[in-house]
């Protein structure tokens, strides 16, 4: 028989093992995971501390080792089909990993998310639902996924998305925007002269945004979108619009001489009357003005 202090110390041991894994890190510990990750884009790492607010505050509350019971593992949350793609490695391995390993995982896949036409699309917007789109809402919108992203924008709400837990990305983002301990972050000065994004506590601004080319040249998100669409098409934005408003034109055009054409036979075969044919015809000329002059604004 099993003496009785060695029966609480059977019961104690599986806990005592638990606490022994658990790996609570600090709010320092990540920002510096992320200086040191090589997968982090300079936006990532001018914005760090939102990063360790979103770990600290929002996920895992610093813990390495946390799975929240469906879907996603360590101390960011990845979900299992991202922990496969990134690491290769099953999703109790990656709890396994050290900080920097895991960072370094969220950090090659949010990079890659940061490229998404729905982020883009949400810091060209400046604000959304009455707030301004700030580092935290954009870090916000890629951990909740880009493709629920596109649903808020879509919705032009912050409720247009919510998780199971009814988070939204806009709760998530006022989540990071506080400290652990909950005092508020305070946005410090743009780092080189405001040719970086971020400040590494939500206070980036997308006035102040750029994306470095393939020769590392910072250049404005307008600039950057023009440059990725000739070189995805083959063709400028500008001359793009010039062969729509072309194609836009040419059609109007072809269904008013159809219509002038019907006109003419109706008043030739005497169907119409000179005074008739000449309202037609001013009627037309109205509407084709009208529609050239919403073509030429769009």
């Amino acid at each position: 028989m099993i003496p009785r202090a060695s029966r609480w110390l059977l019961w104690l041991l599986p806990a005592m093992a638990g606490l022994v894994m658990a790996a609570v890190v600090s709010s320092a510990d990540i920002v510096q995971a992320i200086q040191n990750s090589p997968n982090a884009s300079p936006w990532l790492k001018a914005n760090a501390q939102a990063v360790a607010n979103l770990a600290i505050n929002v996920e895992s509350g610093g813990n390495t080792t946390a799975y929240n019971g469906s879907c996603c593992y360590g101390v960011l949350q990845m979900n299992r089909k991202n922990i496969e793609r990134y690491t290769r490695i099953d999703p109790e391995e990656y709890r396994s990993l050290p900080l920097q390993d895991q960072i370094n995982a969220w950090a090659a896949l949010t990079t890659d998310a940061l490229k998404a036409s729905s982020v883009r699309q949400l810091i060209a917007m400046g604000t959304f639902d009455g707030r301004p789109v700030d580092g935290n809402l954009v870090l916000a919108c890629v951990q909740l996924g880009i493709g629920n992203c596109q649903k808020m924008i879509n919705s032009g709400r912050c409720s247009g998305f919510a998780d199971r837990n009814g988070t939204t990305i806009c709760s998530m983002a006022d989540g990071m925007a506080r400290e652990p301990g909950g005092r508020p972050t305070t946005p410090t000065p743009k780092p080189d002269n405001g040719t970086t994004p971020g400040s590494g506590t939500g206070g980036w601004k997308p006035s102040d945004s750029c994306i470095r080319n393939s020769s590392g040249s910072c250049l404005p998100i307008s600039e950057a979108m023009r440059q990725g669409f000739l070189q995805g098409s083959g063709v400028e934005m500008s001359a793009m619009k010039r062969h729509a408003e072309l194609l836009a034109v040419s059609l109007v055009v072809l269904i008013l001489a159809a219509n002038l054409s019907a006109l003419w036979r109706g008043y030739t075969d005497g169907r119409l009357s000179t005074s008739e044919l000449k309202g037609y015809l001013l009627k037309g000329g109205i509407t084709l003005s009208i529609v050239l002059g919403v073509i030429r604004w769009l």
